[in-house]
C-alpha cells in the first residue's frame, strides 16, 4: 500500500474505533436511539472513506500494473465482483465526500429528545 494511502486509512480506522467505542458507552449508558443511530452513522461513514481510500490505492497500484501487464480484464472483474457488495463505492452518492469532514452527526434539537427503553 502506498504510504499516503496507508497513513490516511490508519488515521481514520483510529477514529472509527474510538468514536465505535463511544457508541458503545452510549449503549451501556442507555443513551437516547436516535442519539445512538446518529453516532453509529458516523462510524459507518468514517468506515466507508476507509473503503475509498483503499479502492483508490488499489487502483492506482494493483489494477495500474496489471493492465500494464495486459491482465486489465481479469483484475477489473475481480474488482467489479468485490465492490458489488459496498454500495456506498459504487452508487455515486458519495463521490463528493472524499474531501469532506469526518461525518459527525449533526447536533439534536433541544427538546426533541424522548426517552424509550
Amino acid at each position: 500500500m502506498e504510504a499516503r494511502f496507508k497513513k490516511d486509512a490508519a488515521l481514520r480506522l483510529k477514529v472509527a474505533a474510538g468514536h465505535l467505542e463511544a457508541v458503545r458507552r452510549m449503549v451501556d449508558n442507555d443513551e437516547y436511539c436516535v442519539d445512538l443511530m446518529k453516532q453509529l452513522s458516523a462510524v459507518q461513514a468514517t468506515l466507508e472513506r476507509v473503503q475509498q481510500i483503499f479502492l483508490r490505492n488499489h487502483l492506482s497500484t494493483c489494477v495500474s500494473s496489471a493492465i500494464q501487464r495486459g491482465m486489465g480484464d481479469e483484475i477489473i472483474e475481480e474488482l467489479m465482483e468485490a465492490l458489488k457488495y459496498n454500495k456506498s463505492l459504487t452508487d455515486g452518492r458519495h463521490a463528493a465526500d472524499m474531501a469532506g469532514e469526518e461525518g459527525a452527526a449533526a447536533p439534536a434539537l433541544e427538546g426533541t429528545r424522548q426517552t424509550c427503553q
